[in-house]
Parts: C-alpha cells; sequence; structure tokens
C-alpha cells in the first residue's frame, strides 16, 4: 500500500460515515436553508446564534468573572460571544502559568495565610469590582475565599492575582465580598459563628458569650502610578483596617449602599430560626476606639450600638439576597415576595427588643412596597432602564422581570432548568448596562445534554432582554466550575497592558532585583547554594548549561526578554516538578533541591516559534562524591570542531542576510502606506526596532569573534543575533498584516 494514501482514504472514509449518519450530503451545508433544514432549526435560532456569533477578530462587548466555587480559581469569559478566554490562579495554585510554582507568587501566597502555607483549596463565589462614584472603574477585581478565610487582591491590567490576606479572627467568611461606591473599604464579612481566640467552648452555656461575628472593613488604597522601579498597585492596608464584632449570627450575602446612602452596608443573618436583615453605617465606625484582638483592630457591639451604627431587622424567612438598587435608593430583599425598603428610613427607625444587644426593628416600618414574584426565589439583578428588576424563580423555572418603582410584574420567561443566579453587566453598580441577562444552571440533568459522567459542568444562559418577550438564547458550559455569581464590565472599561516592564516581578509591580538583560546571564555559587540568572528570547535560554552538586538548592532567576505582544515563555526542568511562566517583561524564580543526579533538559513549555523544540538547555547534577574535572576549564576544540563550527557560522550569516531582507522590505511598506497615520501600528513598528536596537551587542559579539577566529563563539553570537532579526521580522510582518486590515477598511468605507 502506498502509505501517502493513507490520510486520504480517512478522509474518504470520515465524509461517506457523516453523509450516512446525517443524511445530508456535502453541498447541502454551504446553504443557509438546507443547514437549518439538516439541523432542524427555525429563524429564532438562527437568530440567537447571530447575536452571539464574534467573527474572527471581533471584540466581545463585556468581559465577565466568575468564581469556580471549589477550585478557588476564576474563569473570565466575553458576552455575547460566551467565549472562555482564560482561568486565572487565585486561592490555589495553578499551573499553566506558573502560579503557585514560582517563588513570587509561592512567597504572596504564603504571606497570605497565618501558617505559612500554601493551600490547595478555595471557596470563591461572589467578586465585586473597585469602584469609583460607585461605577465599575476596570481596574481590580476582589473575591473572598469561604473555606480558608481569605480575601484577594487581582490586577485587570494583566489579569492576574496581586494579593491574598487570610483573616485573623474569622474562621469562616461569607465567599463574597462588596466595595465601598470609591473604593475606600473592600468588604468581608464571617459566615459561620466561630470563637475568636482559636479555642473551643461550651456550645450550650458559651455559645452567646463566646462565639462571634463580625464584619470586616479592609482599608484599600490605590497609588495609580508607575515610577522607574515599576508599576504601583492597589493595596488592602492591613493596619489601617477594622472589623466590627457581632453576636453569633450566621451571615449571608450582603452589599452596600451608593449615592444617597453611601456609608451603609446591609445583609442578610439568621439567629434562632429567624431571619434578618443587619444594617451597618460604617462612618460612625470609623472614629470609635477600637480593641486590639490578635491584632486587629475591633469596634465592639455596645460602642457600636451606642454611636447608633448598627440595627437588625426582622424580615419573613426564606430570604437569599439583599441588594442595592442601582440609585442607591432602595436596598431589595429577595423573597418569594421582594421586599422594597427604602434606605432613607433607617436614620429614624424605632428598634424594640435587642439580640447580643443590638436593637431589633421591624421590616414594615422601611417598606415602600412588595411584589409576590414567584416560589423559591433565589436572585434578584438590575436592569439599565429605570426601575426595572429581574428575578430568579427557583421553584417555578422562570425569569421574572418586574419593576421596583411601580411594584408591577411586567414579563415572565418560562426556562427548561431552575435557574438560580443572575447577572446582568455592570449591574451590582451605579451604571448597569446591555440588553443580556445570565442565568446560572446548576442542574444540567434537566436537559438531554451529552452525557460525560456523574459530574457534570454548570451553565450559564444567556437571555436576551432587549425586547419585550425575553429568550434564552444560548448555553454556556463551564467546566471545572460550581458556579455561583459573576460580574461584568465593559471591555473598553479595562486597560490590559501588552507587555510588562523589563525585569518586573508581577505579584508586586515591582522592577525585581534578579532582573537580566542580554549579556550579564551568569551562574552564582556559594556553598550548596546556586542562583542562575538568566534569560529568555525565541528560541534560546541562556545560559545553555547549567553544573550544579547533588544536594544543591537551584534558583533560576529568568527574564524574558522578548518584546513582541503575546510571546510567552514557560519553563520547567524535566522531573523537577517545577514550572514558571514567563510573559514578555517578566522576571520571576524557581527553587528546587537538587537531589538527584543525572542530565535534566529544562526547556520552553509554551509553544513560541517554529524553533519552539530547540529552546532547551541542560541540567548537569554531578552525584555527591564527584571527582571529574571542574567545569570552569575550557576545553580546547579540535581542528574539526574549529571547521564545523566556522561553516556553522558562515551558513547562519546567509540565513541572518536572508532575514534582514525580509526585514527592509517590511519595512519599506510600512514607510509607503505611512504606518504612522495609526497609532497602534506604529507602536508595533516601534517595538520592532527596539528589537533591533537589542541585537547590537550580539552584532558586535559575533563580528568579533569571527576576526579572532574563535568560530564556536562567533556562531552563538550569530545564533543570538538572529534570534532578535526573528523577533523584529515577525512583529513587523504583525503591523504590516494590521495596517493592511487598516487600508482595507478605509478603502471600503
Amino acid at each position: 500500500m502506498n502509505f501517502k494514501s493513507i490520510p486520504i482514504i480517512l478522509t474518504g472514509v470520515i465524509l461517506a460515515l457523516f453523509v450516512l449518519f446525517s443524511g445530508v450530503s456535502i453541498g447541502q451545508q454551504t446553504h443557509l436553508d438546507n443547514v437549518k433544514q439538516a439541523r432542524n432549526l427555525d429563524d429564532d435560532d438562527v437568530l440567537a446564534a447571530i447575536k452571539t456569533f464574534m467573527p474572527r477578530g471581533g471584540r466581545d462587548e463585556y468581559f465577565a468573572f466568575a468564581g469556580t466555587g471549589n477550585s478557588g480559581t476564576m474563569v473570565v469569559y466575553g458576552m455575547p460571544s460566551m467565549r472562555i478566554y482564560k482561568y486565572v490562579g487565585v486561592f490555589t495554585p495553578e499551573p499553566w502559568q506558573g502560579y503557585g510554582f514560582d517563588d513570587e507568587s509561592v512567597l504572596m501566597l504564603k504571606k497570605g495565610s497565618l501558617d505559612n502555607r500554601v493551600y490547595g483549596y478555595g471557596d470563591m463565589r461572589y467578586p465585586a469590582f473597585s469602584e469609583t462614584g460607585g461605577k465599575y472603574n476596570g481596574k481590580y477585581l476582589f473575591y473572598s475565599d469561604g473555606a480558608n478565610s481569605r480575601i484577594a487582591l487581582l490586577g485587570l491590567d494583566d489579569f492576574e492575582t496581586k494579593q491574598v490576606l487570610m483573616h485573623p479572627l474569622f474562621i469562616s467568611t461569607h465567599p463574597g465580598v462588596a466595595v465601598t461606591e470609591n473604593t475606600e473599604y473592600v468588604i468581608q464579612t464571617s459566615q459561620y459563628p466561630t470563637t475568636w481566640d482559636f479555642r473551643t467552648a461550651d456550645m450550650e452555656a458559651e455559645y452567646d458569650s463566646k462565639f462571634k461575628s463580625g464584619i470586616t472593613f479592609w482599608k484599600f488604597e490605590d497609588p495609580d502610578h508607575a515610577t522607574e522601579s515599576g508599576h504601583h498597585i492597589g493595596r488592602m492596608i492591613k493596619d489601617e483596617s477594622f472589623t466590627l464584632e457581632l453576636p453569633p449570627l450566621t451571615m449571608k450575602y450582603f452589599d452596600t449602599g451608593r449615592k444617597s446612602s453611601h456609608g451603609w452596608v446591609v445583609g442578610l443573618a439568621d439567629k434562632d430560626g429567624k431571619s434578618y436583615v443587619y444594617a451597618v453605617n460604617y462612618p460612625k465606625l470609623e472614629g470609635l476606639t477600637k480593641k486590639t484582638v490578635n491584632l486587629t483592630s475591633v469596634v465592639t457591639t455596645s460602642d457600636a450600638v451606642a454611636a447608633g451604627a448598627v440595627m437588625l431587622i426582622e424580615i419573613p424567612s426564606g430570604a437569599k439576597k439583599v441588594k442595592t438598587t442601582p440609585d442607591g435608593k432602595y436596598f431589595i430583599v429577595a423573597n418569594d415576595e421582594a421586599l422594597v425598603m427604602d434606605y432613607a428610613k433607617l436614620a429614624n427607625a424605632a428598634t424594640g427588643n435587642a439580640i447580643g444587644g443590638i436593637p431589633v426593628a421591624t421590616y414594615d416600618q422601611f417598606l415602600d412596597g412588595s411584589v409576590k414574584l414567584g416560589n423559591q426565589v433565589h436572585d434578584i439583578a438590575f436592569d439599565y432602564r429605570s426601575g426595572v428588576a429581574y428575578a430568579s424563580a427557583f421553584g417555578d423555572k422562570k425569569i421574572i422581570r418586574w419593576n421596583y418603582d411601580s411594584k408591577d410584574v411586567e414579563s415572565e420567561l418560562a426556562l427548561s432548568f431552575p435557574p438560580s443566579e443572575l447577572m446582568t453587566p455592570q449591574g451590582l453598580s451605579a451604571e448597569p448596562h446591555s440588553n443580556y441577562l445570565i442565568a446560572v444552571d446548576k442542574e444540567g440533568q434537566y436537559k438531554n445534554f451529552v452525557n460525560i459522567g456523574p459530574v457534570r459542568p454548570n451553565f450559564q444562559h444567556l437571555i436576551d432582554i432587549s425586547g419585550d418577550n425575553m429568550k434564552d438564547i444560548y448555553t454556556m458550559s463551564v467546566p471545572q466550575a460550581n458556579l455561583y455569581g459573576s460580574v461584568s464590565v465593559l471591555r473598553t472599561t479595562i486597560k490590559p497592558i501588552i507587555r510588562y516592564a523589563l525585569g518586573t516581578n508581577t505579584r508586586t509591580g515591582e522592577i525585581s532585583p534578579f532582573k537580566t538583560v542580554a549579556g550579564q546571564e551568569k551562574i552564582d555559587r556559594e556553598g550548596n547554594r546556586v542562583h542562575v540568572f538568566g534569560t529568555m528570547i525565541r528560541s534560546h535560554i541562556t545560559p545553555e548549561i547549567v553544573e550544579v552538586n547533588e544536594g544543591d538548592v537551584v534558583t533560576f532567576h529568568l527574564t524574558n526578554l522578548e518584546r513582541a505582544e503575546d510571546e510567552t515563555h514557560g519553563f520547567t526542568v524535566g522531573t523537577y516538578g517545577i514550572h514558571g511562566s514567563f510573559e514578555p517583561g517578566k522576571t520571576a524564580s524557581l527553587t528546587f533541591t537538587a537531589d538527584r543526579s543525572g542530565v535534566f533538559p529544562y526547556y520552553c513549555t509554551e509553544f513560541c516559534s517554529a524553533l519552539h523544540l530547540e529552546m532547551e538547555g541542560i541540567l548537569m547534577v554531578k552525584p555527591k562524591g564527584f571527582k571529574g574535572e571542574k567545569g570552569e576549564v575550557e576545553l580546547t576544540l579540535t581542528p574539526e570542531q574549529l571547521v564545523g563550527y566556522k561553516k556553522n557560522y558562515e551558513d547562519k550569516l546567509v540565513v541572518i542576510q536572508q532575514t534582514q531582507d525580509v526585514i527592509n522590505s517590511v519595512v519599506t511598506w510600512l514607510k509607503e502606506n505611512n504606518y504612522q497615520d495609526y497609532s497602534y501600528v506604529e507602536a508595533l513598528v516601534n517595538d520592532a526596532f527596539d528589537q533591533l536596537a537589542l541585537a547590537k551587542t550580539a552584532e558586535e559579539n559575533h563580528l568579533k569573534y569571527a576576526e579572532e577566529g574563535k568560530w564556536k563563539d562567533a556562531f552563538l553570537w550569530a545564533e543570538q543575533y538572529w534570534q532578535y532579526q526573528v523577533k523584529t521580522a515577525d512583529v513587523g510582518l504583525r503591523a504590516q498584516t494590521l495596517l493592511k486590515e487598516k487600508l482595507e477598511t478605509k478603502g471600503a468605507e
């Protein structure tokens, strides 16, 4: 048999099977009407597909962020395409980007614990964006870890976790956060009552005296500027934060006021079988005298009550959410009968009996009105239209659109599944947006989805709310996630960077002291401690050979020298279980003990060019007691080796010239077509020239060594110079492609 014919035969077999089992001819797939008929689609199906279709090169209108619940990572996806863009490690290690593997992220995670540990599990459900004037500013995102009482800060300029803190008092935290309208504070609450001294207590005799709940106001500062030492990232300041002590309540979902209700926090709580809304006015807490508990500033319940800063409001049981309306006028308790409560009436509340010293009010004195919505109402979300809200009735399998101003139900959408969490773009801010609603479907068995075993993915449904009749138009499966709440923001609000300043420690934003530039690579040894200062650039890891002794503690400090867009390099050492991800400009370190002797390749794990497989080096671990020659002695090359390296060098010069010809032609075309008229194209061109400027040292070295007859060194430096050329050509060709698209679009207009 001619083996070259096998792919052709296989293709024919596949096509024949497709025709046999689908009953559709190949030609029928080329026309819309035939596709609709073959797949039993109607016009509504086609319209839904068009609304969510994103053409190649298209951009989603919104970025959405969802906590994965149990795995401690975050999912970033686009709306309305519902494409997953990224998984981000937050509370747990995530190997794809080396999170929890490189020294910098490990240090951050360990500092974010009370016992110097890296936890392998997290429980994150309800995120919050940073805000300015009650509107999302696209700079930061916050999460709470309900499993390990931690709180995390993510930077949205690079979608990375920047800070993790463990709560010094709470053993159990609610897996959600909220921020004040100018992100003065990031608010986190306890969930289940516990003791605060990390000791046991008698549940019956000491429950009310020893068990506590609380609300923490983490002070947040955003320096919002960059210097030569790096980009200064916002931080939660532990020493300027404080916690409000509360009696033993089971704390649930909460929200903050905005605009006229700025300064309030409202949340749900249970005690002794009854349900409450707690209302806290935190500006009244700021000036109070605070006691210190476990190195934490605490406002006592009695002091807060005396200042008129806290109350409880008894409500009917069954509430799942309480949320502030976009205008800040009301807080709404999501129940089968939604309670619309007026913030302005909190100041003149009449209270009765106290619980744990906190006065209790009846909800009717704050009630602006109520609306019967359905059975087992789980969540509410707000529309950009005045007064419009949505409710998910889990027991009725429907979405209800209603108006909290008029107290009228406007329309309903029957679903094939029981909906839980809801989200509208920017819906938890003062500026809701869009024509879309997301509804979480945690029980995919209600539909005829593909069976992939006992554990199935969670689903999110994209619902079109643009017209009078709501429509469920897309179902998105989200693997590796136990979905709860999500948030979304206009994509253009977020300003992601393309590359880091060279040598950046991405966790702190500062320039790393381990930054290494081309030509300064080195290996430092002191006793059994070895530091390797290396660089990465397509397609070369320098140094190429590292020799250590068995038992040495080795740290690779690596800097990605790339300036081109999206040229990430990964790094691992075979069988040593370490991995790092190095985005353009990033410096990070990987430390391990060389506890086994042998020869271990280290290499790039992220496809980066046609020469990706050549991007490797060797770690040589000499066994204990090894008596061989020291690696510092330079071996003399044989005449045959010299001739070989000379030929390699001469061949490389030919390739260098060919590559330069490509660069010259691209530069000529770009200049002839006025590339400088388009800012993004100009930025790419400048980046390309920057690459070539970096090659100057490599060029000088390969010419110098060739003149001296040191052909091995000449070849290695010529190889380095060519790598810079390849990067220059790559960026230049990208600029050319983009400029062609711009010119074609302009011509079409």
